[in-house]
């Protein structure tokens, strides 16, 4: 039997790896093959040469004794063993893409601000109380991103979540339950609920809100659905109509009158979410407990506990 072929040389700038281990580049060039099914595609998302991608795979397969490709068709196609080790190297690429958030976060940013993404009614709650976040956090200037769509703290989209539901599981993240926010229906003071045009929710907003207040309705038609509770309590105030709205917000109005206390099966729990890619920053750390004072300083609001609410 013949000897085994010999790996090409490495050309100057690569790096050989400790003996025992494969070098990080050849594997991230081989996931981004496997990813994007050419070489052509991984040599344009790695900013390399189609030349030094074939290259290196050649060298790669050599190293690993294994032929990881076959050319299907103008594509390359995994081996079965290519296919095992595919999964294992986007395992690898995902750790490396969170090494890279954490040095960015780690490094030091002069005043910079502290990103809190939260639902309207909860981003209105905040902007209420922006000034005396900032405050309470030493003068930290925070941005708040009012949106119904999940940021992912763990890519840096935002530095801090205030959640309602689906608290994230996965490891890094840090979930701290800070109130609860309870919704009634109100109606503008002169305004009889009997008559009143009533606005619910879609079903998909929350099934939970919209069953009560057909419940409420018994019957009768339903002039719209609104999905945001701010604009919910807006039409309260400025329509007349008859709608379900955070407490904090209609008890708040002295022109809107509450007509029940809040039912227990509509309200939220709410979770103050981080993670660890930058709650270790001081301004973010800071901004944290701000938030939890406010928090426990508005329970009896949110929860809709306050005096001579329902009349």
């Amino acid at each position: 039997m013949g000897e085994p072929a010999s790996p090409p040389s490495r050309r100057d700038g690569d790096l050989a790896p400790p003996a025992g281990q494969l070098p990080w580049d050849d594997i991230r060039i081989f996931n981004a093959i496997a990813v994007g099914g050419s070489m052509a595609v991984a040599a344009a998302q790695l900013g390399l040469s189609e030349a030094t991608v074939a290259r290196r795979l050649k060298g790669f397969e050599a190293e690993l004794g294994l032929q990881l490709f076959t050319r299907e068709a103008n594509r390359l196609v995994p081996t079965s063993a290519g296919t095992e080790l595919a999964a294992e190297a986007a395992l690898v690429e995902a750790a490396a893409r969170r090494f890279a958030i954490r040095a960015d976060a780690a490094r030091p940013k002069d005043n910079a601000p502290v990103r809190i993404t939260a639902t309207t009614s909860i981003s209105l709650l905040l902007t209420m109380n922006a000034t005396a976040i900032s405050q309470a956090a030493g003068g930290v200037e925070i941005v708040i991103i009012s949106t119904r769509n999940r940021l992912d703290l763990s890519r840096g989209e935002a530095d801090i979540a205030l959640r309602m539901t689906r608290v994230p599981s996965e490891p890094g993240h840090y979930a701290q339950k800070v109130g609860r926010l309870m919704q009634a229906l109100y109606v503008r003071r002169g305004v009889d609920p009997a008559t009143a045009p009533i606005i619910s929710v879609n079903r998909e907003t929350s099934s939970r809100i919209d069953d009560h207040i057909m419940a409420y309705a018994a019957g009768r038609p339903i002039a719209a659905r609104v999905g945001d509770s701010a604009a919910r309590y807006e039409s309260i105030r400025s329509s007349g109509a008859l709608s379900m709205a955070p407490c904090f917000m209609g008890d708040a109005d002295p022109s809107l009158r509450r007509l029940a206390p809040p039912p227990e099966q509509t309200g939220d729990d709410i979770f103050l979410v981080s993670h660890d890619v930058s709650r270790r920053r001081p301004g973010v750390a800071a901004v944290l407990g701000a938030l939890r004072k406010l928090f426990k300083e508005q329970q009896a609001r949110l929860a809709g506990r306050t005096a001579g609410s329902d009349q």
